[in-house]
């Protein structure tokens, strides 16, 4: 059983606005924000899990005294959230769905396009974090690291051969690695949006500089670039965790020289449009 309490107790005072005395209201939750704000908190801390199925909408009706619109209105509210999945009918009923770290990227996205956010930007936000990221490796996954980025980088090698969309999937599957083995949860799902403006943004470039007929320089330029990686894994694997923060940090900062050229104020949402995002 959901658990639940106070769901119906509300003030009779309108929400917003102002008193009879001149002083601001408080804005008073409606009955299906409460009931969504509580079903949330039960999903968050566990109590109710992925797959579970909510009761029908005739028990919560009785068991939280609510009329059934107002039922209905908290599933949309959770549904807008990704948060449950409800199928109308005689059989039909609300099934709860774990919070997604999709969710952070996806809304991170949206953001960045709207607010004109240019690769200039995405590309400084990594380079201010990567570093840091790189130490935690170096620090606390010197054994496991070696050999998953190793993994990563003949990937690289092999699709730097293919075309530029292969080789791009597989840098960002580098950079997504050296993320998920930092260890560090916020830092992981809040570097997912930045990840993917980057592989799309260098994917563009890439096939650009194909396409112009300068394919052999840049494979020469990209080929220099693993060699760097390269170097980083070796650093991680011989505890050189200072020299191994540094190296990145200038990898970054010269990799962000060639990526950024002639893209300086170029937007996420161009480059989004432009790769079909």
């Amino acid at each position: 059983m959901i658990d639940i309490a106070d769901v119906t107790s509300r003030s009779k005072e309108p929400s917003g606005g102002k008193n009879s005395r001149g002083g601001k209201r408080f804005k008073v939750p409606k009955a299906s924000e409460l009931l969504a704000g509580n079903i949330r908190d039960q999903i968050i801390r566990g109590k109710l899990r992925d797959g579970d199925q909510l009761p029908a909408e005739a028990n919560l009706m009785e068991q939280f005294d609510v009329s059934r619109p107002t039922i209905r209105e908290a599933y949309r509210i959770l549904e807008a959230q990704q948060l449950v999945s409800v199928t109308r009918g005689a059989k039909g009923g609300a099934v709860v769905h774990a919070p997604s770290p999709d969710l952070i990227a996806e809304n991170t996205l949206m953001v960045l396009q709207a607010e004109g956010v240019t690769m200039t930007e995405v590309y400084l936000a990594r380079n201010a974090s990567e570093p840091a990221l790189v130490r935690l490796v170096a620090t606390n996954a010197r054994k496991e690291a070696p050999p998953r980025l190793r993994e990563c980088l003949a990937a690289e090698e092999e699709a730097l051969l293919k075309d530029p969309q292969a080789f791009a999937s597989a840098l960002d599957e580098f950079h997504a690695t050296l993320v998920e083995l930092a260890g560090n949860r916020p830092l992981r799902h809040l570097y997912n949006a930045i990840s993917a403006i980057i592989a799309a943004h260098q994917a563009i470039v890439a096939e650009q500089k194909w396409r112009a007929g300068s394919k052999e320089a840049m494979q020469k330029t990209l080929t220099a670039g693993l060699r760097s990686q390269g170097k980083l894994i070796d650093l991680i694997e011989a505890g050189e965790i200072d020299k191994a923060v540094a190296h990145w940090r200038s990898h970054n900062e010269a990799a962000y020289k060639m990526w950024i050229s002639n893209f300086e104020d170029t937007t996420v949402l161009e480059v989004l449009s432009r790769n079909g995002a």
